[in-house]
């Protein structure tokens, strides 16, 4: 695979999620995990914003179409994320927007053949971690590519380290960590058994460390077997993208589907496993410009219209509510936004040369008379 179809496979893997329906069970009783007074909200971040541009200033996901058709996106800082100043403007945008954390992205990329291009994918959390500001924002880390058996002592040994620093998120103490691919990694280690010895290693390693107990993360789908994960050794589930679970047709979709279908999700995937869930909240989802520039990488064939501050508002309003309704099945009264700058999947929180900061503006409002109730 070359290095551009990489890249966009990296991408679209988050939005690539098993479509089904689940069946309806009996709700079950979850493990008692240390709950938050409040809510805590916090978005997803990818950073594929600073890779090296050819003579036009292109990259592969700062394309022809999403710098011209769909230019509304731009943030106002610009398409890329590496200029000096630009990680700590986000962050302080971020934190006055009433998020208390963002999800890195994370990528651990020995397995690929060029790997020192792929590292440009963790800049942005190199950068973040460099701000004088980054404690406005607590953050952890979604792992997102392959692993082998040999890789994954190469995610446990270089996550760890992260894990130390002053504002990595924590539940009850716990530093947490995500896994994107948990079924491909299950079938990578070797199945259940295997993947619980791996999981059991990474614990003992952060033992080790000093780091002391961690919680483990997978991502999942509705219309997967959900018992599965805890038989592996992970602690909590999540979705990153539930934008598949809103489309009713091909081509243009109204936004209220994608609200229709996460609040089902939500209530589906958290009902059927015995362990706690994190819902995430959407954003809008159009790949529109990537699949114009890309023609022959798979796309969806998709997007919601329709999406606009006050709607965005509308829907976290829902998350909110349904995640203080259902805390005795959510890990620490966290909640998830897809995403803050996923701008070419069309999904976003930063601030843009459009809307300017309309939709922080509006998420902010809602948390503050949300959360003090």
């Amino acid at each position: 695979m070359n290095n551009k179809l990489y890249i966009l496979t990296i991408s679209l893997i988050f939005i690539y999620l098993i479509q089904g329906a689940c069946k309806k069970t009996n709700t079950i009783q979850h493990p008692n995990y240390p709950s938050s007074d409040s809510i805590r909200l916090g978005a997803w971040y990818y950073g594929g914003w600073s890779f090296p541009a050819d003579s036009k200033g292109y990259t592969f996901q700062i394309s022809p179409s999403l710098v011209t058709k769909f230019s509304e996106r731009e943030p106002i800082w610009g398409w890329r994320e590496d200029p000096p100043g630009v990680m700590e403007s986000q962050i302080d945008y971020a934190a006055n927007g009433g998020l208390s954390f963002w999800g890195f992205c994370w990528y651990e990329n020995s397995l690929l053949s060029d790997s020192i291009t792929m590292n440009n994918l963790n800049n942005a959390l190199d950068n973040f971690l460099q701000s004088p500001n980054k404690n406005r924002l607590d953050f952890f880390l979604i792992s997102c590519n392959p692993v082998s058996n040999v890789s994954w002592s190469k995610v446990c040994n270089r996550t760890i380290v992260y894990f130390k620093e002053p504002n990595y998120l924590k539940v009850d103490g716990k530093p947490i960590m995500t896994f994107f691919n948990a079924d491909e990694i299950i079938s990578d280690l070797g199945g259940i058994s295997n993947t619980k010895n791996a999981i059991d290693l990474y614990r003992q390693r952060a033992r080790n460390s000093g780091v002391g107990e961690i919680l483990i993360g997978s991502a999942t789908s509705p219309n997967l077997d959900q018992s599965k994960y805890a038989k592996c050794g992970f602690d909590f589930l999540f979705a990153y993208n539930n934008a598949n679970y809103g489309r009713i047709n091909a081509g243009a979709n109204d936004y209220s589907n994608l609200e229709t279908g996460e609040l089902r999700i939500w209530n589906n995937i958290s009902s059927e496993t015995s362990l706690p869930f994190i819902a995430t909240v959407g954003t809008g989802y159009d790949m529109r410009p990537w699949a114009t520039d890309h023609p022959t990488l798979p796309a969806s064939d998709f997007w919601y219209t329709g999406v606009t501050p006050a709607k965005i508002g509308a829907h976290l309003r829902s998350g909110l509510q349904w995640t203080k309704n259902n805390s005795q099945k959510v890990l620490d009264n966290l909640l998830f936004i897809y995403a803050w700058n996923e701008n070419g999947e069309g999904s976003w929180l930063t601030p843009t040369k459009s809307e300017a900061n309309a939709r922080l503006d509006t998420i902010q409002n809602v948390i503050s008379k949300e959360l003090n109730k």
